[in-house]
């Protein structure tokens, strides 16, 4: 399974108060550390209401590049703000996210294609309502259809079916692992369509996130995701990725496969 790295993301009060102090070191460190679990991607987000958001995505790529080499994921809801995040990557570089709206397909595509961007889907249109296993299968195909058209292969889409938290939304649990499997076989039989998901969101406001994150995650692994953006620093999660890579005959068996 593919590894997003998500701990540098400005929604964190943390986080967020690293990026405001300009703390180049913290934010390396954040990067590598990452990058040495796993992750095979870091994403990068600035965070809500900032005035100066353009510069400091900016600012967050040139740190984290200058430190490691793995595709850097840009991920915002402003298009100037993703504009510059893609523009300033030297390497490869992933758009987070482009929803099945008209406007952001026509503006975000495009781009995608000029700086052989991989780019993660999401299964929102204008009305922002994500229905059942069938809308969210028809919106994933709206984005593949629009994404072919602009010359971007599907091997470098990764769909999100968008995940809700359990503690207002338990029955879409269920719904999105039925739908991980479907989007999969959408562009069968010349390739399986990557999906992903933010972990985290399953778990808000919950009396035990680590355990949900971890539990969902290997139904998620089971129903065929590819890949998903969570914390590297659970090494538990970490580990249950590995088990599920033996169990589902991804990986050969060792009896020290963890620290393989």
């Amino acid at each position: 399974m593919i590894i997003i790295g998500g701990n540098i993301n400005g929604y964190s009060t943390s986080i967020g108060a690293i990026i405001d102090q300009r703390d180049q070191k913290t934010v390396q460190d954040l990067a590598i550390k990452q990058v040495d679990a796993g992750a095979q991607i870091i994403d990068l987000n600035v965070g809500l209401s900032r005035d100066d958001a353009v510069e400091v995505m900016k600012w967050l790529v040139t740190t984290v590049q200058d430190v490691i080499d793995v595709t850097i994921s840009i991920d915002t809801n402003k298009i100037d703000v993703m504009k510059a995040g893609v523009n300033e990557v030297k390497g490869k570089s992933m758009i987070n996210s482009i929803p099945a709206e008209q406007e952001k397909m026509a503006t975000l595509f495009p781009l995608a294609a000029e700086h052989d961007s991989d780019v993660i889907c999401m299964t929102m249109d204008e009305k922002y309502i994500l229905g059942d296993v069938d809308k969210r299968c028809e919106l994933a195909a709206t984005l593949v259809a629009n994404a072919c058209e602009y010359g971007i292969d599907v091997e470098k889409l990764y769909v999100d079916p968008v995940c809700l938290p359990v503690s207002t939304a338990q029955d879409q649990a269920r719904i999105v692992l039925e739908a991980v499997g479907r989007i999969g076989l959408l562009t069968s039989p010349v390739s399986v369509l990557k999906t992903t998901i933010g972990l985290n969101n399953i778990s808000h406001n919950t009396k035990n996130p680590r355990l949900m994150e971890r539990t969902y995650l290997a139904m998620l692994i089971g129903a065929g995701l590819s890949s998903a953006i969570i914390s590297t620093e659970d090494r538990e999660l970490l580990d249950t990725i590995k088990t599920c890579n033996v169990l589902l005959n991804k990986d050969v068996y060792a009896d020290d496969y963890l620290k393989a």
